[in-house]
């Protein structure tokens, strides 16, 4: 609990409090009110100019999606936009050492995002989207998920693939996290953005509604922290860090707009181990496609 946020239990007189139950009640309401800013409400409010740390290579000029990995250190994990054949990538935390890994049977029509999460008996996963729909005309968005290697081979086999569909009619979509309860969480490019979330890792289901965001632009990418109580969203312009309870998600209260250094075509961002830094991308356009990492200065 932070400073601000420590109550003094001297200052009441317990004994008289247990004796009436209105003021129990009350007393109680505030404090599970005061926990829970406690533990949702630490978004970081000062975040220091993000600095240069690498570049992607040419085979990832449409890079649509990042992730760090927890398992293997200095390691990244990007997906391309449109028109790639079913491919993720490994890279340095540079973008050096570029290996692409087909994913067989995979054939994305437009794979947008990538995540890590757990998928079962102490396995990490990737979880690769393909939930792109630029005219909204798909029935159904899919996601593979790949469990994460010390060594790839040139090719690996999904251990699962979900069929999703969305309750009220296709959305255009870029962003992907997992949660670390394993939940899968959507979010839509739209203006406010609608966050929906899949139930399990069945092979098909309608995904359900979980609340409306404003992250002030249209997102491109989102992550979510490693306790589960913030959730980072890049736009076109910014970055927004949330602190939000996934259970019980609105209202949100607590939000920092995060000033970053703006890149051409920014499209992919994650957290680093310990969710006080990321990492964010952008495809290759005019200019080199830099890897870019903001670090929180304080709170």
């Amino acid at each position: 609990m932070s400073r601000g946020l420590r109550i003094r239990l001297h200052h009441f007189n317990i004994e008289k409090v247990t004796h009436n139950p209105g003021i129990y009640r009350a007393a109680a309401v505030l404090l599970a009110g005061l926990l829970a800013q406690a533990a949702h409400g630490q978004v970081c409010t000062e975040w220091k100019d993000a600095v240069h740390i690498g570049d992607l290579q040419l085979q990832l000029e449409e890079a649509s999606g990042v992730a760090v990995s927890r398992k293997f250190p200095n390691r990244l994990y990007h997906v391309n936009d449109s028109g790639d054949a079913g491919t993720f990538y490994v890279t340095n935390m540079q973008g050096r050492e570029t290996r692409p890994v087909s994913i067989t049977g995979f054939k994305p029509r437009d794979t947008e995002a990538i995540s890590l999460g757990g998928c079962g008996n102490g396995k990490s996963c990737l979880f690769i989207g393909d939930v792109g729909d630029n005219q909204r005309r798909r029935e159904t968005a899919e996601i593979v998920i790949v469990e994460e290697l010390e060594q790839f081979p040139a090719s690996v086999s999904p251990i699962a693939r979900m069929k999703l569909r969305y309750p009220d009619g296709p959305h255009d979509a870029e962003s992907l996290a997992v949660h670390p309860d394993g939940t899968i969480y959507i979010l839509t490019k739209e203006q406010p953005a609608r966050l929906f979330k899949a139930k399990s890792h069945s092979s098909s289901q309608v995904l359900t509604p979980v609340m409306t965001l404003d992250a002030g632009g249209r997102p491109t990418d989102m992550a979510i922290s490693d306790d589960g109580t913030r959730l980072l969203v890049l736009t076109y312009l910014d970055a927004v860090e949330f602190g939000i309870d996934f259970q019980h998600p609105e209202p949100l209260r607590y939000r920092q707009t995060i000033h970053v250094r703006f890149l051409q075509q920014q499209e992919g961002v994650a957290y680093l181990p310990g969710s006080r830094s990321f990492v964010y991308t952008t495809e290759r356009l005019v200019f080199p496609a830099w890897i870019m990492r903001v670090d929180c200065g304080g709170n």
